[in-house]
């Protein structure tokens, strides 16, 4: 017998949690079920008396490499080949093992081949494997093992894995070339002030004449970094971890995540991209037979926004509470008007996973177009800071020259 912790949601609408014995996971979901309760969420929960007659080291899941995105779109891919071409699936399993390049897939595959062999679903066996099946990918395999259309799930999957992967592509390339240029103009400040400026501040106080601001600016902030360069790289250290720390509370990644969504030209992007992925997500799992406030617990789990993760909130309630889900979003700042009018045409209409589909794809089209522009809409930024930067500089150094030149003459 396994405890498992369980959320739930009652008939009048309120959520309930616990904990409950059961052989397995499909055990404890029916006991929830015989209660009069909806699942939501159950967990497999350790044994407090687990571990005493053996010691076990901890085990350190984040140490452990994640599966990259294109292994688990391929493994998808080749295993709705295999299974609609109507293979078995312990075979179709087998072959893609020993195919498998990625050894963290692999050593998961392996596992899953041996659970299922012994009689457990793909959906539990798969469910065992977080780090390399997430939530979304085990809902929807659930949902087709129930349904009996597993390899349709599998294909929905895999759009879902294909549009993520390509857009952090398009971001990559619309963001390589601010970043390179921001690397640049930093590793030739610090090569100016550590090694080149220096030698024109000995040059510049051996004169003994009133320098111009530009150059006692450069000249001090040569001799803070020769005279105190340890003490700049600490403070760097320090701040680093300090913002790491800060980002990790809950009040420090809220804070983070709502200025995410607000920096000039990047903001409106991101929102985009969180907006687009969530409907689509939630459009899949619509399609696939789940409830809504199942759904959309599932669709939350992708966003990694807590500014837009509160407002998924706010529907969840609202759907518990008998609003739906266009109520809570009027008024919405994180989803547009023209995608909260879907959403209510959807309900309306009894086509929700349809009108989320299409509100996904303008809002993929609105987010191309955006990409595609982000780049010629930070050039003339980037210009300006290096044109500035580059004059300061260029004054810093020849102004006092000039003014040694003009002093020679007269």
């Amino acid at each position: 017998m396994a405890t498992y912790q369980y959320r739930a949601l009652a008939g009048s609408g309120g959520a309930e949690q616990g904990v409950l014995e059961a052989d397995d996971l499909d055990g404890a979901i029916g006991q929830i079920h015989a209660m009069g309760l909806t699942p939501v969420r159950v967990e497999a929960k350790s044994s407090p008396g687990a571990g005493t007659s053996s010691f076990k080291l901890p085990e350190l899941s984040f140490l452990k490499p994640r599966v990259p995105t294109r292994e688990l779109i391929l493994f998808t891919r080749q295993l709705e080949t295999m299974l609609d071409a109507g293979l078995p699936l312990v075979q179709a399993l087998g072959m893609l093992r020993a195919q498998s390049t990625c050894a963290p897939l692999r050593d998961a595959i392996d596992q899953v081949v041996s659970d299922v062999s012994q009689g457990s679903t793909l959906t539990e066996a798969m469910g065992r494997h977080r780090r390399c099946f997430p939530e979304l990918y085990v809902s929807l395999v659930h949902a087709g093992e129930e349904g009996g259309l597993l390899t349709q799930m599998l294909d929905r999957v895999a759009i879902i894995l294909e549009y993520g992967e390509e857009t952090e592509q398009r971001l990559r390339s619309a963001t390589f070339y601010p970043m390179v240029i921001c690397i640049e103009l930093v590793v030739a400040f610090l090569v100016l002030v550590k090694f080149v400026l220096p030698r024109f501040a000995s040059l510049f106080k051996g004169l003994g004449a009133d320098l111009p601001l530009p150059t006692r600016i450069l000249i001090g902030v040569s001799d803070f970094f020769e005279a105190r360069f340890y003490l700049f790289l600490f403070g760097v250290v320090a701040g680093t971890t300090a913002w790491i720390v800060w980002s990790r509370t809950p009040g420090g990644r809220a804070r983070i995540d709502q200025w995410i969504l607000t920096i000039p030209v990047f903001g409106v992007v991101f929102q985009k991209l969180i907006v687009s992925r969530f409907i689509r997500v939630l459009s899949a799992l619509l399609g696939a037979g789940i409830p809504v406030v199942n759904a959309l617990g599932i669709a939350r789990g992708v966003l990694g926004n807590k500014v837009v993760e509160a407002e998924v909130d706010k529907m969840s309630e609202g759907v518990v509470g008998g609003q739906g889900l266009t109520q809570p979003l009027r008024g919405s700042r994180v989803f547009p008007p023209l995608v909260v009018e879907m959403v209510g045409v959807g309900e309306e209409t009894g086509a929700l996973d349809k009108l989320l589909a299409r509100g996904a794809l303008y809002l993929d089209r609105d987010v191309d177009y955006a990409l595609k522009n982000m780049s010629a809409a930070l050039e003339p930024i980037l210009l300006v800071v290096m044109g500035i930067g580059i004059l300061f500089t260029a004054l810093a150094v020849f102004l006092p020259l000039w003014n040694l030149m003009n002093a020679f003459r007269h």
